[in-house]
């Protein structure tokens, strides 16, 4: 892929920043995860001359690091449109990008180990059942049938067989190779100061290396979005969690499905190696920054407080220390984070898989990871071109969730970048709901 890097490498140096900065563009897109590099590709793809804009590297932070599931199943019912018309891209994906992206239709299972889990999957059943028709709920000897690893005693399960799985990093490396031989400017390791605007309407983005003139911007900057936003006058309520995953070495066959029970979440890949996790379980690592808007977020906190455990260590250090010592503009700025994964946690996860699967005895774990998931208070992402500065599309706070919903997503932002009224869909993923009070509670734990 040919991509432009602004940052000096040893032992050669890139081309001089200022002979390498585009000086305008159509749209700037602000973020290299899978939302950015969709948005890049499509808005390419519309003629649009189109500048992606990475602080990192394009996929190094969320995008590269999530579990890859492609799913519809248990999606809160406001998000599960979006989802469904991703759904039927992602079978088209590898065609329409000229690069693979590791997607299979396995489908996807959660497990009900209590009576209390399988009355919750009935209930979301029962309420989306108008939107999709591929999801059917599983007796317990249907479970057997489908999983005859599966050692736990279970109540039943959802399933949906059109459901898939996808690889994080090559998904998004795709998009953004794509968006490259369509036009756009792939610019790695130039990180986005702020959105400059003249009378309410966007002019341009200030970068690490100088200004690039623009009439349109995308904010895809995932847990970064809310600085950027400030400065123009629009709150996002946004924090984000520390979730650890583990690979494991190839295995026997456990699940075809991408998998979620018993606090697992379980993707068994084409090698048959499996991505492993704790089910909605997520370190919160504390700052001074916890506290903002802490007041949206107390409730879900109260809510699903045995999934998360709050942790008090380096990066409170580090964030005091960046309020000391960097700009507040400048740490928008993040890139290459050495992001811990919790070891015990990630320990306790392969003790559990063992106990769960037959064929997971001899599990062996290759290496693990962390990734910070950027969420919002109702766990669901905005979509939006907010009315107060023009040329604005925001797409942010996917909450865990993004991957899966990508190829659609882009769509959506090229359509709003060109000024199209937004689908009905996206009406409850606007912007203004957090100050208008209309957003609910989070449909599940984070």
């Amino acid at each position: 892929m040919s991509m432009l890097s602004l940052r000096s490498h040893v032992p050669d140096d890139v081309i001089a920043a200022a002979d390498s900065l585009p000086d305008q563009a159509d749209v700037v897109v602000i973020g290299g995860g899978i939302i950015g590099a969709a948005a890049a590709f499509h808005l390419a793809g519309a003629g649009l001359r189109a500048v992606l804009l990475e602080a990192d590297k394009v996929s190094s932070q969320q995008s590269g690091r999530n579990w890859g599931f492609v799913r519809t199943q248990y999606r809160d019912p406001l998000e599960l449109p979006l989802a469904v018309e991703a759904l039927s891209l992602w079978p088209g994906l590898e065609a329409e990008l000229e690069a693979p992206v590791g997607w299979r239709r396995t489908g996807c299972v959660f497990v009900a180990a209590t009576p209390k889990e399988m009355a919750a999957f009935a209930g979301w059943h029962e309420t989306t059942r108008s939107i999709t028709c591929d999801t059917r709920l599983l007796s317990a000897r249907e479970v057997t049938d489908l999983l005859p690893s599966l050692r736990g005693k279970t109540e039943g399960a959802l399933y949906t067989a059109t459901d898939g799985q996808a690889e994080p990093a090559l998904a998004t490396l795709a998009f953004a190779q794509a968006a490259a031989r369509r036009g756009a400017r792939i610019i790695e390791d130039c990180g986005a100061l702020a959105i400059e605007t003249a009378a309410g309407v966007v002019s341009g983005v200030q970068t690490e290396h100088g200004l690039i003139r623009c009439s349109t911007v995308v904010c895809a900057a995932g847990s970064q979005s809310y600085r950027l936003l400030a400065p123009l006058g629009l709150s996002l309520p946004q924090q984000s969690v520390r979730s650890t995953v583990s690979l494991t070495a190839p295995l026997p066959p456990l699940s075809d499905a991408c998998f979620c029970g018993f606090g697992i979440g379980l993707r068994q890949r084409a090698d048959g190696s499996c991505i492993i996790a704790a089910d909605s379980s997520s370190d919160i690592d504390l700052s001074l920054d916890s506290f903002r808007a802490a007041r949206f977020f107390l409730p879900g906190l109260l809510r699903y407080g045995n999934g998360f455990s709050l942790r008090l260590g380096r990066p409170f250090v580090d964030d005091l220390h960046q309020r000391l010592a960097v700009p507040d503009r400048e740490r928008a700025i993040a890139r290459r984070p050495r992001i811990q994964p919790n070891g015990k946690l990630a320990a306790q996860t392969g003790a559990a898989v063992r106990e769960l699967f037959a064929g997971a005895r001899s599990i062996e774990i290759v290496k693990s990871w962390a990734g910070r998931i950027d969420v919002l208070p109702d766990a669901l992402p905005v979509l939006d071109a907010p009315a107060e500065i023009g040329g604005l599309v925001v797409a942010t706070g996917f909450s865990g969730h993004g991957f899966g919903l990508a190829p659609a997503v882009g769509r959506h932002v090229a359509r709003l970048a060109k000024g199209e009224a937004p689908a009905t869909i996206l009406a409850p993923l606007k912007l203004d709901r957090f100050a208008r009070g209309t957003y609910s509670a989070p449909h599940a734990p984070l």
